[in-house]
């Protein structure tokens, strides 16, 4: 069972790292309103996975959200 839960876990992380690629993908198109769906996305897997969002992730996204 515990390495059921290992494998679940990993392939969460991975799925998240994928998002992230896409969120830095979709900043750079500019496409906010599906970047901000992205991050979401992201945000409920980090809580999944109990790692809280980094102070340096909530700067990047502030940035992000208030420059537009």
């Amino acid at each position: 069972m515990a390495g059921k839960i290992k494998d679940l876990e990993v392939r969460v992380r991975a799925s998240r790292d994928r998002l992230r690629a896409e969120l830095a993908e979709l900043d750079l198109l500019g496409e906010v309103r599906a970047g901000d769906d992205v991050n979401a996305a992201i945000e409920i897997l980090n809580m999944r996975l109990n790692e809280p969002t980094s102070e340096e992730e909530i700067q990047r996204l502030q940035n992000r959200l208030f420059s537009n």
